[in-house]
């Protein structure tokens, strides 16, 4: 009888054993539940573009690296003697944003380029391009009151001028050209073409 019941207590030890096995494995089964939101958005990049009109164009977009460009012809000058021309700018009717509008280069070309200096001053549209423009306290993105720079020279540091969208508010920009005081006679009759490029930058 006692070998009997020692075997049978074995046997219940034995399935007591493998429950607790079974219990540790089920303590570490558990799952979470899961949610998901989701967001979309859509964005629409503005639009920024530049035309320009001179005394002789109308408004006209340029599809070129230049923003806006315009082109004096410097023949038909004396030494000390100013020729003026003006620069519209504005946005175009469908720019979004306005931003600035810098003078980036200037470009002589022809064999009186040496002799040619300039200044400009920022004015309105409907501001007349002379003297006048030069007198009192203009806005001055090239130059000064009391001296010109090289045809082949910009401003330094430059000047930004604020440009509004839509194609309001065009600026203006006034030009003073000249052959320089005191040039030799040798460049009687000689011409050149002075290029000026206007960078703008969206807002």
């Amino acid at each position: 009888m006692k070998q009997l019941h020692h075997r049978t207590f074995t046997r219940i030890r034995a399935v007591l054993a493998g429950a607790l096995v079974l219990g540790v494995g089920a303590s570490v089964t558990f799952a979470s539940w899961t949610d998901s939101e989701h967001a979309a958005g859509t964005f629409t990049a503005s639009t920024f573009r530049l035309e320009s009109s001179t005394q002789t164009t109308d408004w006209r977009d340029s599809t070129s690296a230049t923003d806006a460009s315009l082109t004096v012809n410097a023949t038909g000058l004396s030494p000390g003697a100013s020729g003026y021309s003006w620069l519209n700018i504005r946005t175009t009717v469908g720019s979004t944003v306005g931003g600035i509008v810098v003078l980036t280069s200037s470009t002589p070309v022809g064999d009186l380029s040496p002799q040619l200096e300039y200044r400009a001053v920022l004015t309105s549209a409907a501001t007349t391009c002379d003297a006048s423009a030069f007198s009192g306290a203009p806005t001055f993105i090239a130059g000064s009151s009391s001296a010109y720079l090289a045809a082949s020279a910009v401003g330094t540091p430059t000047v930004s001028s604020p440009i509004a969208a839509a194609g309001n508010s065009p600026l203006r920009y006034c030009f003073d050209v000249r052959i320089k005081t005191g040039a030799d006679n040798s460049f009687q009759g000689k011409s050149a073409t002075v290029s000026w490029l206007f960078t703008g930058t969206s807002d």
